[in-house]
């Protein structure tokens, strides 16, 4: 019987490894905005894509408290996504039991680790909505699915588009040691974040984001003051200016 058990343990153990491995993983630095032209010129960016983004919450952003984004995009990626994100150091955060149910990919930013779990549409239509009942009558099974596992609260009601971003992308081969790297601008009315990203091995992340940062270094590249996913850092900039204090 201790033997049973001890093989049952080993067996959960690998699982728990296996699911950690199967989830990809992407390191992001935030870098000056107003160096825009000097990073594609150093680094060597090209195929420029046009697109926008939308995100959807409450004005106290109770989705982002919770870890949730739900984003609409259009342009070279068109979908409509579903991501829960859950921090790394916090195992017992809300949704930390989703490893291996949905897709995942872990983050490194200056500010901190985390994994998202992610589902997505295709969304080809005209008009993108306005409303959270819109919106959760666009989601499919599997990304409600996602909320309710993770124990999302909400009163869709109180949802709307809270964010609508001009986002220009560009692509650099071969800056070794990085395969690829990928710049990101957003741009909206009153602001604009600017992000270098590179897909990587979950075991290398962390010495890979230190690369990263040696090859901003070497580049001369600015960082921005801040660091951290831009996604929120974007919705908290927004909703504190358009929305009075209650």
């Amino acid at each position: 019987m201790r033997s049973f058990i001890l093989i049952c343990a080993a067996w959960s153990l690998s699982s728990a490894s296996n699911a950690v491995d199967n989830c990809s993983a992407e390191i992001k630095i935030l870098l000056s905005p107003a160096t825009l032209q000097d990073v594609i010129t150093s680094v060597g960016f090209q195929g420029e894509t046009a697109g926008r983004v939308y995100f959807f919450d409450t004005d106290g952003l109770d989705l982002l408290k919770q870890g949730v984004v739900i984003r609409a995009r259009q342009g070279g990626n068109t979908d409509l996504t579903v991501k829960v994100r859950v921090p790394e150091a916090d195992k017992q955060a809300p949704g930390a039991n989703l490893r291996g149910r949905f897709p995942c990919e872990t983050n490194q930013t200056g500010a901190e680790t985390d994994t998202d779990y992610t589902v997505r549409r295709n969304y080809k239509i005209l008009q993108i909505p306005q409303t959270g009942s819109e919106i959760m009558s666009a989601l499919k099974p599997p990304q409600t699915q996602l909320l309710r596992e993770a124990g999302v609260s909400i009163s869709w009601s109180e949802v709307r588009r809270v964010a609508d971003i001009s986002v220009m992308k560009w692509e650099s081969m071969a800056q070794s040691p990085f395969p690829k790297l990928t710049l990101e601008l957003w741009e909206w009315p009153g602001g604009k974040i600017l992000e270098l990203s590179a897909k990587v091995t979950p075991a290398a992340m962390t010495s890979k984001y230190a690369e990263l940062r040696g090859l901003a270094e070497r580049k001369g590249l600015s960082l921005s003051d801040s660091q951290g996913a831009k996604t929120s850092t974007v919705l908290r900039t927004l909703t504190h200016r358009t929305c009075p204090p209650r």
